[in-house]
């Protein structure tokens, strides 16, 4: 566990942030890492149909 993780845990058990607040920043962070699509460029190899040594 990190530590901003631990600081974060004790603020919100001692009732200083507000637990919606942070969910929604945490959806928020979680939401923006989904949008990132790794892209090859100029590589169609992922594209092909590959065959096993064993299936010639």
């Amino acid at each position: 566990m990190s530590l901003v993780e631990l600081v974060i845990i004790i603020f919100l058990s001692l009732g200083l942030l507000d637990k919606d607040k942070v969910s929604k920043v945490l959806q928020f962070f979680n939401s923006s890492k989904s949008d990132q699509v790794r892209k090859v460029i100029g590589d169609d190899t992922i594209e092909q149909k590959w065959v096993w040594l064993e299936e010639e």
